[in-house]
């Protein structure tokens, strides 16, 4: 029995692992400790690679907005802040600005592609992978809820990708500009063609009722003629209509038939009313409804609404151009982030530093006791 010698007395086991673990657990957290630094050490001195851009959109400021307050209130040509937006994002979503922008400050080398079409073709790909969204759509219609733009993009250039944004929104601020003003334009226009139009209707009924008149009063004198020659005929110079009496509830009351012959009143009035309609110098006095017409004609040409909005226009920042902002962004307060996986880098030193640790406490120990043994 002496002579068999049990594997355990040879061997390390399970209880003697934990307790060689825990007193080496110093020199194993500190192979932890050394892997990490190194870690990140090497992350720190490496140059990165790619980095994600964010730059932030918002509205103009509320004192901005005001600017706009006074046209805005003549209800002819609104500038919101959400208009201005709006444009803004429009100028950006069409992709244009930035395959330009990529273009002038080489985001891509033209020389790693062997033909040009190649590389516009790559620079429309680049420009369509920018990321233009809106955090959230406006609640309940009020401006002041309307959330921020971002643009979002990943690069390996900081400063080139700043120029870009720079350009962009220069650019992107010309074109608001120039939108807006072309629209005032086109807005005006549409308005004096249309009070032009107005004018030339009422200017319309007026001819057609001075000539409904003429033609009424044409009417008029011939029938009266023939009642003037009636009456001359019946020699009934003066009014021969006689009053018709009839009693009321002990009341006599006076009452004309209206059917009763024109001629019967006379041709002295029948001719003396004649003489009247033709040398009447003032038809207008006489026409029915043309007042109220010429007046609507006045009112249209004393409306003073495209004069106001022109001055109220000009006096605002899109009539200068120094002065006109369509948004409050920074391009140089774009944020950058390196796309770089440092926690699972981290994570990953810890685990190989651990492992290699506890190998070490392990294998010296090993060598200690295999040493002790030895005669």
């Amino acid at each position: 029995m002496s002579d068999v010698s049990p594997t355990y007395d040879q061997e390390f086991n399970l209880l003697d692992i934990f307790e060689t673990l825990w007193d080496g657990k110093w020199k194993i957290i500190g192979f932890v400790i050394f892997a990490v630094l190194s870690a990140f050490g090497y992350k720190t001195i490496t140059p990165q690679t790619n980095f994600q851009a964010i730059t932030e959109i918002k509205p103009i400021s509320s004192v901005d907005a005001e600017k706009y307050d006074l046209l805005n209130a003549l209800e002819f040509f609104e500038v919101t802040r959400t208009s201005l937006l709006e444009l803004y994002i429009e100028q950006l979503d069409e992709r244009t600005l930035f395959e330009n922008a990529i273009h002038r400050y080489q985001l891509l080398d033209a020389a790693k592609y062997e033909e040009k079409q190649t590389y516009d073709d790559a620079v429309i790909a680049l420009a369509a992978s920018i990321n233009i969204k809106q955090a959230s759509d406006v609640i309940d219609g009020n401006e002041s809820y309307l959330r921020p733009y971002t643009i979002e993009f990943e690069y390996n250039d900081r400063d080139k990708w700043k120029q870009v944004l720079l350009a962009v929104d220069t650019l992107a601020t010309q074109s608001v500009r120039q939108i807006l003003q072309q629209r005032f334009e086109n807005t005006l226009t549409v308005a004096k063609q249309k009070i032009k139009f107005e004018l030339e209707e009422l200017d319309l009924e007026i001819t057609d009722a001075l000539a409904q008149y003429d033609a009424e009063m044409s009417d008029r004198l011939v029938y009266l003629t023939e009642q003037a020659s009636i009456a001359r005929t019946l020699g009934l110079a003066t009014n021969a209509i006689a009053p018709q009496t009839f009693v009321a509830q002990n009341e006599m009351v006076a009452n004309i038939n209206t059917q009763t012959p024109f001629y019967l009143r006379g041709y002295e009035a029948i001719e003396k009313e004649m003489e009247l309609i033709q040398s009447r110098t003032n038809k207008k006095a006489f026409v029915h409804g043309l007042r109220e017409i010429e007046q609507k004609k006045r009112e249209l040409q004393t409306d003073m609404t495209l004069e106001r909005a022109v001055r109220l226009f000009n006096s605002t920042p899109v009539f200068r151009s120094n002065e006109f902002v369509a948004v409050s962004a920074t391009p140089e307060a774009t944020a950058f982030a390196h796309r770089g996986n440092l926690p699972l880098i981290i994570a990953l030193s810890m685990i190989i530093g651990g492992i290699v640790g506890v190998l070490y406490v392990l294998i010296s120990a090993a060598f200690r006791k295999h040493k002790g043994q030895i005669p």
